[in-house]
């Protein structure tokens, strides 16, 4: 089981053969992993306060999985975003054969 914790107290966990969307840890959706067909990332840059000059960084994680799950991440952690999306396709890929 791989699980990746955004901001907002939202994750996505792959489990075997399912893809499941989570946000204060109640599943909001749930598909099979070999609907998989890809993720796409984006980097923003968002300020922390409405009127602050503190700004963060964060990536948008977007997976696609038969429906489209959402995720913001820190930038920082980079190399959690790159972990989901190999356990991702090994996921597709054992759920194929």
């Amino acid at each position: 089981m791989f699980r990746i914790d955004g901001i907002n107290g939202e994750s996505i966990v792959v489990d075997g053969a399912w893809v499941e969307k989570l946000r204060a840890n109640t599943s909001r959706g749930r598909n099979p992993a070999d609907q998989y067909s890809g993720t796409e990332v984006k980097e923003l840059t968002r300020r922390k306060k409405l009127f602050g000059g503190e700004k963060e960084h964060l990536l948008q994680v977007i997976v696609s999985v038969g429906t489209f799950y959402s995720l913001m991440v820190p930038a920082e952690r980079r190399a959690e975003v790159d972990a989901l999306i190999a356990e991702l396709e090994q996921a597709r890929d054992r759920a194929r054969s």
